[in-house]
């Protein structure tokens, strides 16, 4: 493995562990909006650098994007397999309205029209207003730690995978 991928790697389950200690913290910080977005931060770059990690693997390169999107897209590309899949909490692409609320969809679109997705590294790092904001995450510590197993779980496998064949 390269020392890039490798500084990939250690610098998203970094990320993971920062997370999972700030999430469990018992001050009275912790119901602050802007510091549960801050948490979520640390998932949400976590990713972002696990999938370069793993698109580095496959391609050689590493993807200079930031859009959780469109590196997830071009990770399930590489890894098609249901085993590669996680799920996480800024992924919208499954997202389906509710039959019972009939405006939900246009209120679904209005709102990531304005609040766009692609962005969302600088929503959860700025304080909200009017063009940040929108997200209000609020992740359990052990979320983490299940991330950072199913992380580690995937690198090994794709490393072991990559250089027996």
């Amino acid at each position: 493995m390269s020392l890039i991928n490798h500084q990939l790697l250690s610098m998203a389950l970094a990320y993971l562990e920062l997370g999972e200690i700030a999430s469990s913290t018992d001050k009275e910080i912790k119901d602050n909006s802007e510091y549960q977005n801050a948490v979520a931060y640390q998932l949400y770059h976590a990713i972002e650098l696990f999938y370069k990690y793993m698109i580095k693997i496959k391609t050689g390169k590493i993807n200079e994007i930031h859009d959780l999107a469109e590196l997830g897209q071009e990770y399930r590309k590489l890894y098609p397999g249901p085993e590669y899949n996680f799920e996480h909490p800024f992924d919208f692409s499954n997202y389906e309205s509710s039959i019972k609320n009939p405006n939900e969809e246009v209120f679904k679109n209005k709102h990531l029209n304005k609040f766009k997705p692609k962005y969302m590294d600088q929503h959860l790092r700025y304080p909200a207003d009017y063009r940040t904001g929108g997200y209000s995450y609020s992740i359990e510590s052990s979320y983490f730690n299940i991330i950072k197993e199913k992380m580690l779980s995937l690198s090994t496998t794709t490393t072991t995978t990559t250089t027996t064949t």
